[in-house]
């Protein structure tokens, strides 16, 4: 309502000057007589004017409420040229006859306050007549002014609203499609290390439980964390330990982790649930390991990004056993969750291949 007030109080004043230049002679448009004796007709119009502008902004909006519940809720926004001239039509009537009221009302209200009205609203002479033609015209360019100002703004509105529906709905889709991904790397983690269990338990029967231990928290953590968009950086490095150890029982020296993160981006930092894991992955399934080329995997702090760089040891085919993952999807969930500004961005050389996480300080 405020911002229609002063808008149509800056509309009036854009106007009504143009008004009183025309409609004064030459001895009422002295400064004296506009801030003399002429002050409180030409303020009680002015005011009255701009609340009519006001008047004209409810109108415009309700009559496009009312032509979008008629036909379509985009008929206006459409810009197609029937709907849309129709309504200028309609629009232009109405404010005709509003028009006409409230010069009249304007005149009463002169006379029952002021005790004295502007004779040029009701004299019966060519120069009232004329006076009162130029007003009505000027005051009908001016309502179609605000319509266009409003009919834009709607356009400009269900523009925004098409937008945001459509990038709502693309967000839904990547989160759905990485919330799938999470699901199914789910599988091919339990089965590994079940097997790996099953061989380990017969050997040793110490390891076997420290196993099953961080078997159970991993696991625990997976089930708990995602269906969530961002969990603690902290709670993310301690599934990661679990899983490392996992990884380092079933492989042995072939695999080495290194994390040095400093202590604050740890504390404060967020994640999309299971990133670290769904990275180091990608590097057990395009890399080869052995105990004299271990697969080496560090992960650090840089600003406000985690790195997780290997070393290069590229293998003629993806080791299967492995889950796998939609690098796009895990790419598309960070672009939307940080609205573009960081994204997840990966770069190699003959000798390592780098990935670099936004980490996110709010939970989303």
């Amino acid at each position: 309502m405020r911002n229609k007030l002063l808008l149509a109080f800056g509309l009036n004043a854009f106007f009504y000057p143009v008004l009183l230049y025309v409609n004064l002679d030459e001895n009422s448009r002295a400064w004296s007589a506009i801030f003399g004796e002429l002050f409180p007709i030409l303020f009680s119009e002015y005011v009255a004017g701009a609340l009519v502008i006001f008047g004209w902004l409810y109108v415009a909006e309700w009559q496009h409420a009312r032509f979008e519940r008629w036909f379509g809720e985009e008929i206006i926004s459409r810009g197609e040229f029937l709907p849309n001239l129709a309504a200028i039509l309609a629009f232009a009537a109405a404010n005709l006859a509003i028009n006409y009221l409230s010069i009249r009302g304007v005149y009463w209200m002169q006379i029952y306050l002021l005790g004295r009205a502007d004779q040029a609203i009701v004299a019966d002479t060519e120069y009232s007549r004329m006076s009162m033609r130029f007003t009505y015209a000027n005051y009908v360019i001016m309502s179609l002014f605000v319509y266009y100002l409003l009919t834009n703004r709607r356009i400009q509105q269900r523009a925004r609203e098409v937008a945001l529906r459509a990038e709502r709905a693309r967000k839904e889709q990547v989160e759905g499609q990485y919330a799938q991904l999470r699901h199914r790397v789910n599988p091919h983690f339990l089965f590994n290390s079940l097997s790996t269990l099953s061989s380990l338990v017969q050997v040793d029967g110490e390891r076997s439980e420290q196993f099953i231990d961080r078997l159970s928290k991993a696991y625990r953590y997976m089930l708990e964390n995602r269906d969530r968009q961002t969990v603690a950086l902290k709670a993310e490095l301690e599934f990661l330990q679990a899983y490392a150890f996992l990884l380092r029982t079933r492989f042995g020296n072939k695999f080495q982790l290194d994390i040095n993160l400093h202590p604050s981006v740890v504390e404060r930092g967020q994640l999309v649930p299971l990133s670290l894991q769904l990275v180091l992955d990608r590097a057990l399934r395009h890399n080869r390991m052995s105990a004299q080329a271990p697969l080496s995997v560090s992960i650090r702090s840089e600003n406000d990004a985690i790195l997780i760089q290997n070393n290069r040891q590229p293998r003629l085919e993806p080791d299967l056993s492995i889950g796998d993952s939609d690098w796009t999807v895990f790419e598309n969930c960070y672009a939307l969750l940080d609205n573009g500004n960081r994204r997840v961005r990966e770069w190699a050389d003959d000798k390592t291949w780098t990935v670099s996480i936004p980490v996110m300080s709010d939970e989303y």
